[in-house]
């Protein structure tokens, strides 16, 4: 069988939701606001930063904060207009990444959820994150955003496969962490029928772990003042048993 390489989320995109129903968009959108409320800052536009199938977006859209969703995979954007149109919201959406999009204009707060910070592969690519996200955001606005630890990905994906089948498709999903460069691989494989056949597709992802010390300092080096880095969820300050870490910071 032959099997078709494909960009990171561009046929993930098709299984993407289902495989995600275990996480609570509706929680998270109210931690978001907790953390607007804890900072009396009250944002009208929000731009979505690697917005996904924009299940957190159109939750806020729901809420009546005007959104804004980049993400550079078009497969994903697809079905989140789909999606913003069945739940009758409107969100304007823009591919582009988040290391260098450029949409000309600027916004309350930014948000940058679901590790997608990881993706940056390594220190200058975060900071180009932060300098493109100073870009677009007003002064005094907040910047949050999540990172996923060394701890979650060892407890919870090192070395370990996971898999499942259904009537339309079969994932495969490999982890293996590299600790000298702090890089999680993720090679996941997916059989999608197309008519009467199922095809195979597959996808790398890398994700770099970052020290909540240099996550703070390049936020400082790009023009922010770092307000918090919680135990996701909390308030509480990040420690060694966190899964994921929430950050906020506000552009000076």
């Amino acid at each position: 069988m032959r099997t078709q390489l494909t960009p990171p989320y561009e046929k993930f995109a098709y299984a993407y939701d289902r495989m995600m129903t275990n996480v609570n968009y509706t929680r998270w959108t109210h931690y978001i606001e907790s953390l607007f409320d804890k900072y009396d800052y009250k944002p009208r536009t929000v731009l979505d930063l690697a917005c996904g199938t924009c299940a957190l977006t159109i939750e806020l859209a729901l809420r009546g904060y005007k959104m804004t969703g980049v993400d550079r995979a078009v497969g994903m954007l697809d079905i989140a207009k789909e999606k913003a149109a069945a739940h009758d919201v409107d969100i304007e959406l823009q591919y582009g990444d988040m290391r260098e999009f450029q949409l000309n204009q600027r916004f309350d707060a930014i948000l940058c959820t679901y590790d997608s910070i990881n993706y940056a592969y390594d220190e200058t690519e975060l900071s180009n994150v932060f300098q493109c996200v100073a870009e677009h955001l007003e002064p005094d606005g907040l910047f949050i955003f999540d990172v996923t630890t060394e701890r979650n990905i060892v407890e919870h994906f090192h070395n370990k496969t996971f898999a499942s089948n259904y009537d339309d498709y079969t994932y495969i999903w490999k982890n293996n962490y590299l600790y000298h460069s702090k890089m999680c691989r993720t090679l996941l494989t997916f059989f999608i029928r197309e008519g009467d056949l199922f095809r195979r597709y597959e996808e790398v992802h890398q994700q770099r772990i970052f020290e909540v010390s240099t996550v703070n300092d390049l936020l400082k080096s790009t023009g922010y003042k770092p307000l918090s880095a919680y135990d996701m969820y909390t308030f509480n300050r990040w420690n060694r048993y966190s899964d994921r870490i929430n950050f906020t910071a506000r552009l000076l």
